[in-house]
């Protein structure tokens, strides 16, 4: 139980990159990971996974970010380049964190 109670850590690397803790390991490739690292996501990312973060500007005074969770699975898998297995794996916490921890690769410039 002690790694479920952990905090989820995550931490820039190389100024692009993204090393998100876990509080509960997970397999990947047939090994027990405690961290995944995500590269920086590129278009080609989400012409193929699908923006993962929607933001509606219209609806309200601040606007409302939401998440697609099989587009941010599917980018997480991508962009850590472990299988959709793996990300399926995660404890719930972990993966909120890590999509909010990627979440500001694909936030505007305003």
């Amino acid at each position: 139980m002690a790694d479920e109670e952990s905090k989820t850590d995550a931490k820039p690397v190389n100024g692009a990159e993204l090393l998100v803790s876990l509080r509960k390991s997970i397999m990947a490739h047939g090994d027990e990971i405690k961290e995944l690292k995500f590269r920086e996501p590129t278009a080609g990312d989400i012409e193929r996974c699908g923006n993962p973060v929607n933001i509606d500007f219209i609806s309200g005074d601040t606007p409302k970010m939401t998440f697609d969770a099989k587009a941010m699975s599917a980018m997480m898998s991508l962009l850590a380049n472990v299988p959709p297995s793996t990300i399926k794996q995660m404890h719930p916490r972990d993966w909120n964190s890590a999509a909010w921890s990627l979440a500001n690769f694909f936030m505007p410039d305003l």
